[in-house]
């Protein structure tokens, strides 16, 4: 996703997307996986604290102290430096303000503070990617929703609900080509991480091998541009993803042991990227891309040992106040 960011940063919605085959392009696929990923650790979530308060703690932590620090920085650190207005026009005007709202109510994060990045190709944007959080909050809930409730939980009911949510997504496809954004990405991205549920429902009865990736692209590339083509691409995502992660873990390292950073990196590889071509207006995708991805790494370094971590570490005593407001008792 970050070496795609670095040509549509500098290049702009110039058609058809960069490094994409039949319109499928790099940054879709991965954010699709992101969700396939995000339905497996969502699912196993539930499954372990098995309490609502603790789950919203976990999530409510997990999301808004790094998007607190961002919309703080970009309000009153770096949006008066990119601004094309006064610094009296920037902080008059009620879009700055409406940034943190927007942001930290997961709503339209199109646009950032008043007037940043006024010259570049993808003008008045700051973080383009928040727009998906809306939808992991969204997934967040049906998920919770269908465990804490009466509606089935299990293997077979995880393969009702992927299918459930890729006909949806298919019947908005085909049928409902101009459906607003909040229905069409809600039910693509449901479908993906609804997959991420089953692999993990099913992890203990049957293997996750590669073989199913090899299956799925020959199919996802003969599809082209159909809908059904990308349930394919998802299975291969998973396929492979999974494959990875668990398979090899007996012989490739995994990673477990290190710094979370990857949640700072979605957040602020592109503003970073859209500072970076600020400062050089000339610079070129790849200039882009070298200079993001190290700087990119020590501002997630500093968020997850800063700010991320230290919030999780609150876990457990926002999940008690939590349940006790939702049993009518005082917070405090």
């Amino acid at each position: 996703m970050l070496v795609e960011h670095a040509i549509i940063v500098t290049q702009g919605p110039l058609p058809p997307p960069p490094l994409a085959i039949h319109g499928w392009s790099l940054s879709y696929a991965a954010v699709n996986a992101f969700f396939i990923l995000s339905g497996f650790l969502i699912a196993d979530s539930l499954e372990r604290r098995s309490d609502v308060a603790q789950f919203i703690a976990a999530r409510a932590l997990r999301l808004w102290p790094a998007l607190l620090v961002l919309s703080f920085a970009a309000v009153f650190i770096i949006g008066p430096i990119v601004t094309s207005l006064s610094v009296g026009e920037y902080f008059q005007s009620p879009q700055t303000w409406m940034f943190p709202v927007n942001v930290l109510g997961f709503l339209d994060t199109t646009q950032g503070p008043a007037g940043i990045f006024s010259t570049h190709p993808w003008a008045g944007e700051f973080s383009a990617t928040l727009w998906t959080l809306r939808y992991e909050v969204i997934a967040y809930a049906a998920a919770a929703l269908l465990f804490f409730s009466p509606l089935p939980w299990g293997r077979y009911a995880s393969l009702a609900w992927f299918g459930l949510a890729t006909l949806a997504y298919l019947f908005v496809s085909l049928f409902w080509s101009d459906a607003p954004a909040l229905i069409s990405s809600a039910a693509r991205l449901s479908s993906a991480f609804t997959l991420g549920m089953v692999v993990h429902a099913w992890r203990d009865r049957v293997h996750i091998l590669p073989w199913p990736m090899l299956l799925a692209i020959p199919v996802w590339l003969v599809l082209g541009e159909q809908a059904m083509a990308e349930v394919f691409m998802n299975i291969a995502l998973a396929s492979g993803l999974f494959a990875v992660a668990f398979v090899a873990l007996d012989r490739w390292p995994t990673g477990a042991d290190l710094s979370d950073w990857s949640y700072g990196i979605y957040i602020w590889h592109y503003p970073i990227m859209q500072i970076v071509l600020f400062l050089d207006p000339q610079a070129d995708p790849v200039k882009v891309g070298l200079i993001t991805v190290p700087v990119t790494c020590l501002v997630s370094a500093m968020s997850w040992s800063l700010v991320e971590k230290p919030s999780l570490g609150l876990k457990q005593q926002l999940g008690r106040q939590l349940e006790r407001i939702g049993r009518g008792h005082s917070p405090h």
